[in-house]
């Protein structure tokens, strides 16, 4: 199960904010201890006093808030942002926000951003909200009259939280719960006593992002608000494809909780922020608003095979997660390099994965299941380890031939040709439905993407050297040590070529909190 652990050390220098750039924070709900002493915290709350301190600080320290407007005003030449920029925004709509930040706010004159979740504000006085896997009271959060009121002010912009995906969503078998808004829901039918089912469709996913945008546009429009055009990510997890449905909705800015400083030229479709909590000191404070990037910590990573986890026997399986997870704790591992494909003979090649696809049989739907409590149980960084070519798909494909036999090589993998477009087309969609189903930080290519002194002598790829202007012929090539040596280059660069491409197909869905796709 444990193949490789290795350390490795990485070093940054600390960045200057240049001009137009600018810091969000992210805050959540507040509370004053004085006043309510008995009150539930829940993560990511900040006591008054503290909120205060912040203020003061970013007012002692030359730090100037700003509203969105002045952003766009700046992004549209019309004006530059003050030194030191910093946008304050808040999530989920707490009460809080209206009886400590907002006289706060209207104190200091500080503008600020805050982040509706629509469902949560349909429920009647009285009522409880779901919260999680909890209930609140509807006080809890705000009502219209005071959303209308702080919008009156001309301070507060409010953006929408989705109207409905702020909860974890049945995303595997195993009932596993991730973001609602990057995850396709995973049905569970029980019949006859086994449980099974099947999961959403990339259309009905898409669809249900589609409606719910709209419905809180439509909801805050309804209540006399000005129609939103930001919206914060719930978890702070997003994907390239939800961001355009987001944008073909009318939020053409969206924010999620990836850390640095933002410049007014972004696009601004998945704006930087910083997540607020009480322990923050404000020399971590300062350093946040600063925009400096976490002191990364040493790499331990660990290779895992799970075909030696995978067991027909979901009682010795889950036995075999529990104790994965028990040694990656152990030796405090925090990356882990985890086999998304199949290879029970140990050739390398994959005939099998472990998550639903397109194009090759599931030899059981698991990379998600591992990877989630990986990530849950023991805080690890999630690298999906795949093949580029290695995938044996059958008769009626082009794999990589030799020159001197005209078939594949038995000394090298089975690898599908890179040079057929068809077969580039399938292996796309195996990493489309990758990014898909799974929930992971970056993709661990595996070491089949290379073409041998002899290979690739399938016709697309004899065509591709012509194209080249190297010939058609491989002896030809082969008995010019300059045509040779471009040869190889061109080979690499284009074997590189067919990696990007893959990674933009799997990044089309790929979600993950506060990460970018790292291949």
């Amino acid at each position: 199960m444990i193949v490789l652990i290795s350390q490795v050390l990485i070093s940054t220098s600390v960045l200057a904010r240049p001009e137009n750039s600018y810091v969000v924070l992210a805050y959540h709900d507040l509370y004053d201890v004085n006043l309510q002493p008995a009150r539930r915290i829940f993560a990511n709350t900040v006591s008054r006093d503290r909120f205060v301190e912040q203020l003061n600080w970013i007012k002692q320290n030359n730090y100037h808030p700003v509203s969105f407007q002045q952003i766009l005003d700046a992004k549209a030449g019309k004006s530059k942002l003050p030194e030191n920029a910093v946008l304050l925004t808040f999530d989920d709509g707490y009460e809080s926000f209206y009886t400590t930040a907002f006289p706060l706010l209207k104190l200091y004159q500080y503008p600020a951003v805050i982040a509706l979740v629509g469902k949560w504000l349909e429920a009647e006085p009285g009522k409880e909200v779901q919260y999680g896997k909890t209930n609140l009271d509807r006080k809890h959060f705000l009502n219209w009259a005071q959303i209308r009121e702080m919008e009156a002010s001309g301070l507060i912009e409010f953006a929408s939280h989705t109207f409905n995906l702020h909860y974890g969503i049945n995303a595997n078998p195993f009932a596993n719960e991730q973001p609602a808004a990057v995850s396709p829901e995973f049905k569970a039918v029980t019949s006859g006593g086994d449980k099974n089912g099947d999961y959403e469709s990339p259309k009905a996913y898409e669809q249900r992002l589609r409606e719910d945008f709209r419905s809180t546009r439509r909801q805050m429009k309804t209540h006399g608000l000005k129609e939103p055009r930001l919206l914060v990510w719930p978890y702070g997890a997003y994907s390239q494809q939800a961001i355009r449905i987001a944008q073909d909705e009318g939020f053409h800015y969206t924010f999620s909780l990836d850390e640095g400083y933002n410049l007014v030229t972004d696009s601004g479709d998945h704006l930087l922020r910083y997540l607020m909590d009480q322990e923050i000191s404000l020399s971590h404070f300062d350093r946040i608003l600063r925009g400096e990037p976490k002191t990364p910590a040493p790499r331990r990573v660990l290779h895992v095979d799970l075909d030696y986890v995978y067991d027909p026997d979901p009682k010795a399986q889950q036995a075999n997660i529990d104790r994965l997870i028990e040694r990656v704790s152990k030796y405090q591992i925090n990356t882990v390099y985890l086999q998304a494909f199949a290879d029970p003979d140990g050739n390398g090649v994959a005939d099998a994965l472990y998550f639903p696809n397109r194009h090759l049989p599931v030899r059981a739907d698991i990379f998600n299941r591992v990877a989630w409590q990986l990530r849950s149980r023991a805080g690890v960084k999630i690298y999906a380890w795949m093949p580029v070519l290695a995938f044996d798909l059958g008769e009626g494909y082009r794999y990589v031939t030799d020159i001197r036999t005209g078939k594949p090589a038995p000394e090298h993998y089975l690898r599908l040709s890179p040079f057929y477009e068809r077969n580039i087309r399938i292996i796309g969609n195996i990493y489309e439905d990758l990014g898909f189903y799974g929930k992971f930080h970056g993709i661990l290519f595996h070491d089949d993407a290379f073409l041998g002194d002899y290979e690739d002598a399938s016709p697309e790829a004899l065509k591709q050297y012509n194209a080249w202007d190297l010939g058609l012929s491989i002896e030809d090539i082969r008995k010019d040590k300059s045509k040779l040596k471009r040869w190889s280059q061109l080979k690499t660069d284009y074997l590189i070529y067919i990696t990007r491409r893959l990674a933009a197909r799997s990044n089309r869905y790929f979600a993950s909190d506060g990460q970018r796709l790292k291949p």
